[in-house]
Order: C-alpha cells, then sequence, then structure tokens
C-alpha cells in the first residue's frame, strides 16, 4: 500500500479533488522515455483518463497504439485537456521548453491546475518552472523520485513531493499509481534539494563499487564471486542489488541510467552546494570519475559502466 503522508487539503490549492472515480481525473503525461514511458502505463492502467505528449510526437502515438490513451500535439493542447499534468523531462532546459511559449504548457492551463515535475531539473529551473505555472494560475508540485526502471514499472518509486502541500494532496491519487511511497518533504525547492542529495550520494556507492570491483578482479577473484560478496555483505544498499546486471553483464544490460544524466545531475548538485556552501569533496571526485567515462565514449552507455572504464574493458 502507498504511504502518502502529504496533507488531504487538496481543495484549499483551488485544484482538482480528489474522487473515488480514477476515470474521472483527466490526467496528462509528458516526456514517454525509459522512465516515462512506465509510469505512464501505470497510470493508464489505474484507469485515468489519460492524455499523453512526447517531443518525439512519434513515441506518444506509439505509446496511444499501445494503451488506449490519447494524444497531444503540443504541451498546450495537453494541459487543456488535463486538470493534472505530469511533466518527466531529462532537465531543466527540457522542462523550461516544455511549460512556455506559446505552445507550452503554461499557455493551455486554468486556474488551480496542478503541473507535477518528476523529473531531475535542479532548484533553477524549478525556481523558473513555478513562477511560470504561478502566472498562468497553476500550482507547481516538486515531485521527484528514487528508483530504477524496474521500480517504475512496479509502480514502487518513492515519490518526494514539495511545494504547496494542498496541491500536492490533491495529485496524491495520480502519484499513488506509479508509487510505493510519498513523502512531503517541505516547501518549495525541498523536493529538487532533495533528489539531488539522494543521487549524489547513490552515485557515491555506484563508483565505489565499480572500482571495488576492479580492485578484487585484479586481484584475482572472479568477478562474480566478488558480486555476491557485494551484494550479501553490509555495503548491499538496493542499488548494488538491482544494479547487479549492469555491473557483472556490462555490454548485455539494456542502458537503464545514462552515464552522461549522472553527471548532468552531479553539475546541479555541486551548483547547489557552491550556492548553500555545502562541502562535497566525494561529489567532486565522483564528477571527475565519469566526466573521464563520458569523454573515453561512455556517454550513453548505463552509468554501471563506470567499473568498464576503470578496468579498461568490458
Amino acid at each position: 500500500m502507498t504511504n502518502v503522508t502529504t496533507p488531504p487539503a487538496a481543495a484549499a490549492a483551488g485544484g482538482p479533488t480528489p474522487s473515488g472515480d480514477p476515470s474521472a481525473v483527466r490526467v496528462g503525461f509528458s516526456g514517454l522515455g525509459r522512465m516515462g514511458r512506465l509510469m505512464a502505463t501505470n497510470l493508464q492502467a489505474a484507469g485515468f483518463d489519460l492524455t499523453v505528449h512526447n517531443r518525439t510526437h512519434a513515441r506518444a502515438e506509439a505509446f496511444a497504439a499501445e494503451t488506449g490513451a490519447k494524444v497531444a500535439a503540443s504541451g498546450r493542447e495537453l494541459a487543456a485537456a488535463s486538470s493534472i499534468i505530469v511533466t518527466m523531462v531529462a532537465d531543466g532546459p527540457a522542462l523550461a521548453s516544455l511549460l512556455e511559449g506559446p505552445d507550452g504548457i503554461a499557455a493551455g492551463l486554468s486556474p488551480g491546475d496542478v503541473v507535477v515535475d518528476m523529473g531531475t531539473s535542479g532548484l533553477e529551473y524549478t525556481q523558473r518552472a513555478r513562477r511560470v505555472v504561478e502566472a498562468a494560475g497553476g500550482h507547481l508540485v516538486e515531485a521527484p523520485v528514487s528508483g530504477s526502471t524496474a521500480a517504475a514499472e512496479a509502480a514502487t518509486l518513492l515519490v518526494m513531493t514539495a511545494g504547496d502541500a494542498a496541491a500536492a494532496a490533491s495529485a496524491g491519487p495520480v502519484l499513488e499509481a506509479m508509487s510505493a511511497r510519498i513523502l512531503h518533504v517541505g516547501g518549495p525547492g525541498a523536493g529538487a534539494a532533495l533528489k539531488l542529495a539522494v543521487n549524489s550520494a547513490l552515485f557515491a556507492i555506484m563508483g565505489a563499487v565499480g572500482e571495488s570491483l576492479v580492485l578484487a578482479e585484479r586481484a584475482g577473484v572472479p568477478r562474480e564471486v566478488a558480486y555476491e560478496v557485494f551484494a550479501s555483505s553490509a555495503i548491499a544498499a538496493p542499488v548494488v542489488k538491482y544494479r547487479r546486471a549492469a555491473f557483472e553483464k556490462p555490454l548485455e544490460t539494456p542502458v537503464s541510467f545514462a552515464l552522461d544524466l549522472a553527471v548532468k545531475d552531479l553539475d546541479l548538485t555541486l551548483a547547489l552546494a557552491g550556492a548553500v556552501g555545502a562541502p562535497m569533496p566525494q561529489a567532486e571526485t565522483n564528477r571527475s570519475v565519469l566526466r573521464e567515462a563520458s569523454a573515453a565514449g561512455l556517454g550513453d552507455a548505463d552509468i554501471g559502466q563506470v567499473a568498464v572504464h576503470l578496468r579498461g574493458g568490458p
């Protein structure tokens, strides 16, 4: 069961009041990438009146053909068809492009509509998005997620909502269909900051696993044996277990999280750290290693291939 810690005060936001009938809630979803496609599939399966949009329109058309969802040709059309609009795009500039302009989501908002940003947009672009949405009469809810593509498929993501609590509560039933737990973490900016903090720790774990695996291999321990010990030891965080295939068989495992996206997230993290005066020497080191791996041609590969870079081959 989803654990929701958002106060149930949806009506105060002026947004849609949750009902017991999902089909009565008009939901828009933009961003049908690796994570987004799986999340939108769960919304459709939950019975919401779903309209989808993607910058590559053919992807939205294909999704609609597979699931029965409706398709919007633009962000403006998506917003006009929806009262809760979910965005799951790669970065802050992509979010700004989606929201702004004559064909952007903000242009199609009605007063009280709720825009839920579930991507890793960074604090600067989250603040910019909030201004744009509020100027159009809507409410922005930060709702970044923690979890893998497997968690997105199984609807077991952790969602960190931030901003106006009543607006977050109004989006609660939609978020429940995609997650196992929802935590309301604070006011504007808290969700964006926490997502970067979580990802920074995640990348540190993955970098440490990669270099430790290479160390064990160089000392003569078979890769699978070393990883079995890792996955059974005190370092066996969830990511160590669910990323196992990416480390053991890097060339045979589909990309789940591209290495260059990790570099982007660490750029955002260190920019925030500089703004608030937080020392992050480990994040600096992790970014340096990932930048080297990207320059070596692994930018589009899964972040688990940091070990490929460190060992000099698969």
